[in-house]
């Protein structure tokens, strides 16, 4: 408690130092040298997280919409509490799985089922749902999973964006390079092209739509394209944003089975 009115102005600098890199264009800000970029490749990524995270402590329901040659085949809803930049919880809300949680702290993900006495250790890059991966449900804040760097300018869907490679820089990242557009006038993902380790093209996301809630630009729907199945596409929709304080005992693997 002693340190509370340091912390205090810690946590505003902070925030001051957020909101003018939101405030500011792109175009006013650092040139990144060798690049046409005039931010550094790191702190766009930081920048374009906002948009997929609503706040440092929050809930949204996740619809994941699977189908194959366009005809919907399956449909999953969730809640996903997520604190902070390494803790996620994932309710699953389906009357087939009503009990089930994921788990993400820092590096490790668990599932827990409920006729299981402890929770399963799994990795983000397993399939949760049709192309959608545990770790595109539970790790949704790139900059801390990789580092960036400029690639070139290009302009898709008639919008101009940046284009960044990432790469892993920790274990528990889903995935291991992705090439990442970033819109220049909003700093919002605007498409990403997933590789696995081997180099083999993965998947395709497309970020579809986003809305203002509560005085923010936040996601509302991607698509997923699966690269290695054809004809499969997985939609996921974002609703019911909303900013909570919640509690740490959440994210303990060992209170998952007293969660209902």
């Amino acid at each position: 408690m002693k340190f509370i009115h340091f912390n205090i102005i810690i946590t505003l600098f902070i925030s001051i130092i957020v909101c003018n890199a939101q405030a500011q264009p792109i175009a006013a800000r650092e040139k990144e040298p060798g690049s046409a970029l005039h931010v550094s490749a790191e702190d766009l990524l930081r920048l374009s997280d906002l948009s997929r995270n609503g706040w440092d402590s929050y809930v949204v329901r996740t619809t994941i919409q699977n189908f194959e040659d366009q005809e919907l085949k399956e449909k999953g809803v969730f809640e996903v509490r997520m604190k902070g930049t390494d803790k996620t919880l994932v309710k699953f809300l389906n009357a087939d799985v009503k009990g089930q949680y994921l788990l993400m702290r820092d590096d490790d993900m668990w599932i827990y089922l409920p006729n299981t006495r402890k929770p399963i250790r799994i990795t983000p890059l397993q399939r949760l749902m049709g192309n959608a991966s545990n770790g595109d449900v539970a790790r949704t804040r790139y900059a801390q999973d990789y580092t960036a760097a400029f690639n070139r300018e290009e302009v898709i869907d008639g919008v101009p964006c940046y284009v960044l490679e990432l790469s892993a820089k920790r274990e528990g990242a889903t995935y291991k390079k992705i090439d990442y557009w970033i819109t220049k006038s909003s700093s919002c993902p605007q498409k990403a092209e997933i590789y696995l380790i081997s180099g083999k093209h993965y998947k395709t996301i497309h970020f579809d739509r986003y809305e203002e809630i509560q005085g923010r630009m936040l996601l509302i729907q991607l698509t997923i394209t699966d690269r290695l199945r054809e004809g499969r596409t997985t939609i996921m929709i974002y609703t019911g944003y909303t900013s909570q304080e919640l509690p740490e005992k959440y994210f303990n693997k060992d209170y998952l089975e007293k969660l209902r």
